[in-house]
């Protein structure tokens, strides 16, 4: 619940400055942890989870692995 409360205040400014990129995730890995916890908490109170901010940061998600597993594959 603190981990919560403690959001709120970022995701309100988050709101404020309008809705990350992809790239602005990618690059800034707390910001992403934070939007990741924004939509994982809105998922399990049932409210839609399907907003854009949440789209760019699965995608932010997809692209950081994909650089680690070519990171490990040497490609």
């Amino acid at each position: 619940m603190k981990k919560i409360i403690g959001i709120l205040p970022l995701v309100f400014a988050l709101t404020a400055c309008g809705t990350p990129s992809v790239e602005d995730l990618v690059d800034d890995p707390e910001l992403l942890t934070d939007v990741l916890a924004e939509c994982t908490a809105k998922l399990m109170k049932g409210e839609d989870s399907k907003t854009q901010e949440c789209k760019n940061a699965a995608e932010a998600q997809k692209q950081i692995l994909n650089n680690v597993m070519k990171g490990l594959l040497g490609n």
